[in-house]
């Protein structure tokens, strides 16, 4: 027999299937040996277009293949109606439908029997799709036909929300509650599935997965469009169009009334948001029951500092509002910037810790570099702990590890906003240089006081890092005077340098980053934590030192993060051709505020222009022959469309020639670039 159009489809989506491993892995784990499990339920949560219903037909396919029954029930079809489940689970049962002949022992609801009979030869999957629209139906579930299902079957139930209440607070369904929300396709998942669509080119995949983040329907909204556009084409502009305007559309149809769109946008004005954040905003009261009907919306979380819109509805939320509202936007915008900024000077006089206002400037106003990195942070799941002689063996086995698997990585983060996305590359033998040139007997035999080494955990509460620190007194300056990476910055110090780094000594605020290794520096959240380690000593008030090895991905994080490069302390101490950096960052004293002004592009016009002359000549002297050729250009007035027919080279071109720039300068936008050439007076 040929095959039918439905099993062509169900090929399809077979053949189309990417990521989701670790939830099939655990659907596999429990349909194969339930009766050792005590739970019952898996739920699969989240916002509209997260791929919940493709993973449950993923899941039926793998129920039939092992000879298991799978059920499908749409709660939206059932308008709460408990007859007509009981009669949708008769159907996906095999059509048994019409049973009035037979004897039930659940007359009250035929489909139990059915049920009860069939698992005692089969195993069977219900599988309950879209359980935001269960109503009423939630509480019949509940207290009356899941508790008399036969034992041996898994139930599924997937939904926008993550079920609560009752589900959360009854101790024995909690038990019996597989938790697991779904979060986005990961960069290589991405590629994998426009691979099967015919889309191979490297600047297609960075742009879907650059506007995407890597949200299912998403990603197949852009499928088609990336793969017809040329190699030449600007990617750019990607998902600017109908495309994500039909998924943010989608989104908001949980937002049907002008007042709850309102709030909604000004909570788009700012990263983490609570009741009062935006009744400041917004200049006039939110009731209660306003604000509870905003963070009941499937795309908006609970943090441990308020609520937060998804990530690609808060990206493209705010893009809508700045493109229809621009005047409104930008007053939120300010307003927003101008609270978070006065939240962190409080702070700082008052020597309170202001980590998490900083993190939320940097959100909405930091560099492109200091997004692309946070734009990927979430509560990290790792921990640090210091290393002592309980886990030494541990730190040798985790070097011993990475030098006997060495591996090359592909290191990719981005910014939408900036439209700015960076990649960066390393061979096996690059990927072990920081960790390779440390000297690690040297550093494990100074007194805990004068460093401070940390082994950076998972959740599984294995080794993935490890972070040196060196504190610089005299007690170890002959140490780093002698000691190959180190030893740069003291040879070279001039009388001035000589003078700062003694006092911050004396102070007890100078500190030498000697290395931070992870297992893999793909890892998003690795690279982040390093971010965190990094500015808990930026937001004490230390004057910071480091040298990494000479490759594009290190100097870009240093020069994104703020530090000045010391040009008197190259060195070759890694054995490559091209001479390491050594970066310098002062934020004692009075320096720390500036510092964030500056990262955030909130720089007072005075502070900008007493910002040392030397430091912007000696960037654009950094900066490559093309890149000067643009900013000049940008400096006379042209347009990206002029300097590109004057270049001869694509306008995707100089945009990007533009973001890398701003990300060395730290600078926002095309103003302040022309600024810095008109002030270095080149």
């Amino acid at each position: 027999m040929p095959q039918t159009i439905g099993q062509h489809w169900n090929q399809l989506m077979a053949d189309h299937f990417v990521g989701r491993d670790f939830e099939i892995a655990v659907f596999r784990q429990y349909l194969e040996n339930l009766p050792q499990q005590s739970e019952r339920i898996l739920h699969l949560s989240g916002t509209a277009g997260m791929g919940k219903t493709y993973l449950l037909h993923r899941f039926a396919e793998i129920a039939a293949e092992r000879n298991a029954c799978p059920i499908w029930v749409r709660m939206k079809e059932l308008t709460s109606d408990s007859q007509a489940f009981d009669r949708a689970v008769r159907i996906g049962l095999g059509g048994e439908s019409d049973t009035s002949n037979r004897h039930h022992a659940f007359e009250d609801c035929r489909s139990l029997s059915l049920l009860h009979e069939r698992a005692e030869h089969n195993r069977i999957v219900l599988l309950i799709d879209e359980y935001e629209e269960a109503g009423a139906l939630d509480y019949w579930l509940r207290t009356h036909y899941l508790p008399r299902l036969p034992s041996n079957m898994l139930i599924v139930i997937a939904g926008r929300y993550p079920l609560e209440g009752p589900w959360r607070f009854t101790p024995a369904w909690n038990k019996m509650i597989v938790r697991m929300p779904l979060g986005g396709l990961s960069y290589e998942e991405i590629r994998a599935y426009l691979q099967q669509w015919g889309v191979s080119s490297g600047q297609a995949v960075d742009a879907v997965w650059l506007r995407t983040l890597g949200h299912p329907l998403a990603v197949s909204l852009l499928t088609l469009a990336a793969g017809e556009m040329s190699d030449t084409a600007d990617l750019a502009h990607l998902g600017e169009g109908e495309a994500v305007e039909a998924l943010l559309e989608r989104w908001l149809l949980e937002v049907p009334d002008e007042e709850l769109r309102r709030l909604l946008f000004a909570a788009s004005a700012v990263r983490t948001f609570q009741h009062e954040l935006l009744e400041e905003l917004l200049g006039s009261p939110v009731s209660s029951a306003l604000f509870e009907r905003l963070i009941r919306l499937s795309f908006v979380s609970r943090t441990a500092n308020g609520w937060q819109l998804h990530e690609l509805v808060w990206e493209n939320l705010r893009r809508m509002f700045r493109e229809r509202m621009p005047e409104m936007y930008e007053r939120y915008f300010k307003h927003a910037a101008a609270l978070a900024e006065r939240k962190i000077e409080d702070g700082l006089a008052k020597g309170l810790d202001i980590s998490k206002e900083l993190t939320e400037l940097l959100y909405i106003a930091g560099t492109p570099v200091i997004r692309a990195h946070y734009r990927h942070a979430s509560s990290s799941p790792s921990y640090r702990e210091p290393l002592d002689s309980s886990n030494q063996a541990e730190l040798k086995g985790y070097i011993a590890k990475r030098q006997n698997n060495p591996r090359s990585w592909n290191v990719i983060c981005s910014s939408p906003e900036a439209q700015a996305m960076y990649r960066f590359t390393f061979t096996p033998e690059e990927s072990l240089l920081r960790l390779k040139a440390a000297d690690w007997a040297g550093l494990s035999s100074l007194p805990e006081g004068d460093r401070r080494i940390e082994l950076l955990r998972n959740d599984a509460g294995e080794v993935s890092g490890v972070v040196a620190m060196v504190a610089i007194s005299a007690r170890t300056w002959s140490y780093l005077e002698a000691t190959p990476v180190t030893r740069a910055l003291f040879h070279s110090l001039t009388p001035t340098r000589q003078k700062e780094l003694s006092l911050a000594a004396e102070e007890g605020k100078a500190w030498y980053l000697v290395c931070a290794d992870a297992e893999s520096l793909e890892n998003e959240q690795l690279r982040s934590d390093f971010v965190s380690h990094l500015f808990e000593y930026v937001l004490a008030g230390n004057l910071i030192a480091s040298s990494a090895p000479p490759l594009a991905y290190y100097d870009h994080a240093f020069e994104g993060l703020g530090f000045e490069r010391v040009p008197e302390a190259e060195h070759h101490d890694y054995g490559m051709p091209q001479p390491a950096q050594t970066y310098w960052l002062d934020t004692r004293h009075g320096k720390l505020m500036a510092y964030i002004r500056r990262i955030t592009g909130m720089e007072k016009p005075h502070e900008e222009a007493q910002r040392p002359l030397a430091d912007k000549v000696h960037q654009l002297r950094e900066l490559t022959k093309r890149e000067k050729d643009v900013i000049l250009l940008i400096a006379s007035g042209h347009t990206n469309a002029e300097i590109a027919s004057a270049l001869y080279i694509s306008e995707a071109a100089v945009k990007k020639h533009v973001n890398t720039m701003l990300s060395k300068f730290g600078l926002k936008n095309r103003t302040q670039l022309a600024r810095v050439v008109m002030d270095a007076g080149e």
